[in-house]
């Protein structure tokens, strides 16, 4: 399998085999850098030159690894976001402050008092003893986490077995 170098090796041919675009082989070539000879007739013009191609190879290679610039539906929110953003949403349910009854949106993985308080209430939490209401919260909030990962679980055993059976 060839590799995304900086400089690819470049081979020439003169006929239609081994099979190649403008001249240039596929051999020495990545996925991606065949792809964009292949889709790009703008190149054909100056692929004669090695030092265009390995120009446009390595200007190709930045502009689509950028995958952290691209925007994501989330269906949880219907909103568009950053990747970066999505698993924080994904990480993260709907539930209500143990303290003034707000709602709040709480971390699945984060199991401290702050997660199941509101942000106007964090300076209440501070000092060794914590509210019996946020303990409540938080026994109440494991069970509904294994209800929903249960619930998933079992979702994703009947799909498995649905595509598993031969048509």
């Amino acid at each position: 399998m060839a590799y995304n170098n900086k400089y690819p090796k470049i081979r020439r041919s003169g006929g239609p085999y081994p099979r190649n675009r403008y001249g240039v082989c596929y051999d020495g070539l990545s996925r991606q850098q065949r792809r964009l000879l292949l889709e790009n007739p703008l190149i054909s013009e100056r692929a004669q030159d090695d030092q265009f191609l390995h120009i446009i190879f390595e200007v190709c290679k930045f502009k689509n690894q950028s995958h952290k610039d691209k925007y994501y539906y989330d269906w949880s929110t219907g909103n568009f976001m950053k990747i970066e953003e999505l698993e924080v949403s994904y990480d993260t349910i709907d539930w209500i402050c143990a303290l003034s009854g707000e709602p709040i949106r709480s971390n699945i993985n984060n199991f401290n008092a702050e997660n199941f308080v509101h942000p106007s209430y964090h300076d209440t939490l501070g000092g060794d003893m914590v509210d019996g209401r946020i303990l409540k919260s938080s026994i109440a909030f494991q069970e509904h986490i294994k209800k929903l990962l249960l619930n998933q679980q079992q979702e994703f055993l009947i799909l498995a077995k649905r595509n598993s059976k031969l048509h």
